[in-house]
């Protein structure tokens, strides 16, 4: 067993990443569901400021200077969509790239690290997955950005978030529906890169989490 002090920093971060989960949930589940216009388009760009600051909390437990960050993500987000700067959306998409990779990289190294396995860590795991998801869409309109004619894709444009978001999933899980699909080279090996990264992590951290969870005397199981 662990001391009270070991289980209220669990509880904290279960807390934490189950608000993170939400949002990503929301984010990629539910506002494309919503009618495209406007209002979705801020709807997108409210919830990914949220998820900035969660994945803040999740992954600093005390130092707090990670809200630097999460705030200078947000405000390129806010000047890139209210004076139209196409070109310098490259820019934000990939800052955000790098601070969700950062973020996985922590919560990656904090799964490893543990010495028990119980919900907290299943619920980082899952939130590594979908931010894996979300990265993959970020990496995905870069592309597009680019190249127009990096992919096909049913009717005339391919730039809405839920687009991007839907390719990603559905490239990171194999299912390959074929409605959008990679054309040039490039595209094609960044899909290849995502099936074969998402395909592998679920394979390592399943071997890991059960691995880890089936060594753990009784007691500490499911903390």
């Amino acid at each position: 067993m662990y001391h009270m002090p070991y289980t209220k920093i669990r509880n904290k971060r279960s807390i934490r990443n189950t608000f993170l989960f939400w949002l990503c949930f929301i984010y990629i589940f539910i506002i494309g569901l919503f009618d495209n216009g406007q209002m979705r388009d801020i709807m997108y760009y409210v919830v990914i400021a949220a998820i900035y600051f969660s994945a803040v909390l999740v992954i600093a437990d005390k130092n707090y200077r990670f809200f630097y960050i999460a705030i200078t993500l947000v405000l390129l987000d806010v000047v890139t969509k209210l004076f139209d700067l196409e070109n310098f959306s490259v820019v934000t998409s990939l800052a955000s790239l790098l601070f969700f990779l950062f973020v996985i990289y922590k919560l990656v190294v904090r799964i490893a690290s543990s010495k028990i396995v119980g919900a907290l860590e299943f619920i980082e795991a899952i939130n590594i997955y979908l931010l894996f998801g979300i990265i993959g869409s970020v990496l995905f309109r870069v592309v597009y950005a680019n190249d127009p004619n990096s992919f096909n894709y049913p009717g005339e444009t391919l730039r809405e978030t839920a687009d991007f978001l839907y390719f990603s999933f559905v490239t990171i899980s194999t299912l390959g529906y074929g409605d959008i699909t990679p054309n040039d080279s490039f595209a094609k090996s960044l899909s290849i890169f995502l099936s074969v990264t998402g395909q592998l992590y679920l394979a390592m951290i399943i071997a890991m989490l059960v691995g880890k969870y089936l060594s753990l005397p009784k007691d500490d199981k499911m903390v």
